[in-house]
């Protein structure tokens, strides 16, 4: 008699390995084997809902992604105008431990686009651009479209930077970047 497995927690519980390899390991140690081992189970287990590594690490980032929005708005809560604007920079502009890890496997998935396109989120950078470009008609910047793409931009940026120096982008130094480019996108 086949097992009743629920496929989102089986997913949510496949991320959660892809994690724990890739925190003890490195992301380059991530693989759909070494996963299975870290589950206690066979790498069918694995393959049945994420067949290829590329599709296991976007497995791991998309799972973190849920998370992210909840946090984002807890943070956010009841801001409006130009102080919600800036409140969602800084925070895409902050690193928790974990994020760390994730760029990484954010980065190990891009690398994979050239051999497997349909293994790049495209959900979650268009959120967030959706993001900011509701922040700031929200807030009155003169060019709403600009801004977003902007702030896109410097948010990713942020991200990798934030990978190659971790002691430099303090949350004090990231505070003030963000609170410059609002400033300049409000034209204050």
């Amino acid at each position: 008699m086949p097992i009743d497995v629920d496929e989102v927690q089986r997913r949510e519980a496949i991320a959660q390995a892809t994690l724990a390899v890739a925190a003890r390991d490195g992301a380059r140690a991530v693989t759909i084997r070494a996963v299975a081992k870290e589950l206690g189970g066979s790498t069918a287990m694995v393959t049945n809902y994420v067949p290829t590594r590329a599709a296991l690490i976007t497995n791991a980032v998309r799972a973190a992604e849920s998370r992210w929005r909840t946090d984002l708005e807890a943070h956010l809560g009841e801001l409006t105008g130009a102080d919600r604007l800036q409140a969602t920079v800084e925070w895409h502009l902050s690193t928790e431990p974990e994020d760390l890890l994730l760029r990484t496997l954010w980065v190990e998935m891009l690398s994979s686009a050239h051999s497997d396109p349909s293994g790049v989120d495209h959900r979650e950078p268009r959120e967030s651009r959706q993001e900011f470009l509701d922040a700031s008609v929200a807030a009155g910047v003169p060019d709403a479209a600009l801004a977003a793409d902007i702030l896109s931009l410097l948010t990713r940026g942020y991200y990798i930077s934030n990978m190659e120096e971790p002691a430099h982008w303090t949350p004090e130094r990231a505070g003030r970047v963000a609170r410059a480019v609002v400033r300049a996108l409000m034209g204050t």
